[in-house]
């Protein structure tokens, strides 16, 4: 801890460390000073995830057309699912990096004292900075996907003429924020519970496969039968992909009630993670 002495040569606390603090104090204010700290971590893992591959970064750009041909192969044309009437390749690729970067973002932060633990034990710094700048790291990444899809999206809309691009679409970096608030906030909730009991490690792999099929990756929310639409909808998920498609592809309507609770819950669910991960950091680390 660091002091400055005042003219009675009483300390005047610049910063203190304490093992005790109130369960409103998320530390969110000690990030902006280990902003360098962060970088640092976003860095290191964008070089080990490309490490000594043959083709490094370009993997950002290759894994999602290659789920989007898988898809357009399996869910359009073998099992012929409806696009709403959007371009097969458009509707697989939106959905596709949508939902890896929730994916991304979730286990990223969900192996936060794992994957650290070595550093952790070390030195002192935030213990939020690391699922911060894991978020960094797939949001880089997704920021240069969304530029794939926008690019292909600009180019197929200028020669066929068939979407309008309105200002609505300004909207989506909100859906963005609200993603990764939903991913985030469920990533800090299951990292605490991932260090002590390593079943959780298993449950969360499963229950995250099955969330994808409830969630419209593949598939749109039109096909839903009538009576499950509103648990459907429920999921915070749905508003998000729904909403992306129809600002961009102009296939159905805005949900404004369905997007403010699937906004509320995000937020909420991101409160609650940074509450329970401040509160229980300290203990974690005496486990692992």
């Amino acid at each position: 801890m660091q002091y400055l002495s005042n003219m009675n040569n009483e300390p005047n606390w610049e910063w203190e460390i304490s093992t005790s603090h109130k369960w409103y104090q998320l530390g969110l204010r000690e990030l902006v000073h280990y902003k360098d700290i962060i970088v640092s971590f976003y860095r290191r893992e964008l070089l080990a995830a490309y490490h000594q591959s043959v083709i490094g970064v370009s993997w950002i750009v290759l894994q999602p057309l290659l789920t989007t041909l898988f898809y357009f192969l399996v869910f359009n044309k073998i099992v012929k699912v409806s696009t709403d009437n959007t371009p097969p390749v458009f509707f697989y690729m939106s959905g596709s990096i949508l939902w890896a970067y929730f994916s991304d973002c979730l286990s990223g932060a969900m192996y936060s004292f794992i994957h650290n633990a070595h550093i952790y034990n070390k030195v002192y710094f935030p213990r939020l900075v690391v699922p911060f700048s894991m978020a960094l790291n797939h949001t880089v990444r997704f920021a240069i996907q969304f530029g794939l899809f926008l690019l292909a999206y600009i180019i197929f809309m200028c020669v066929s003429g068939r979407f309008v691009m309105s200002w609505q679409v300004l909207l989506t970096p909100l859906l963005f924020m609200q993603i990764m608030a939903f991913a985030l906030g469920i990533g800090l909730i299951t990292s605490v519970y991932v260090a002590r009991y390593r079943d959780v490690e298993h449950i969360m792999s499963f229950l995250l496969r099955l969330f994808m099929f409830v969630t419209p990756v593949f598939y749109p929310a039109s096909i839903v039968p009538e009576h499950y639409r509103m648990i459907f909808w429920l999921n915070p998920l749905t508003p998000m992909i729904e909403t992306f498609r129809t600002l961009f592809f102009q296939t159905g309507t805005l949900h404004f009630a369905y997007i403010a609770v699937s906004a509320v819950t995000s937020v909420s669910v991101l409160m609650a993670g940074l509450v329970l991960f401040r509160q229980k950091e300290l203990k974690v680390m005496d486990t692992i």
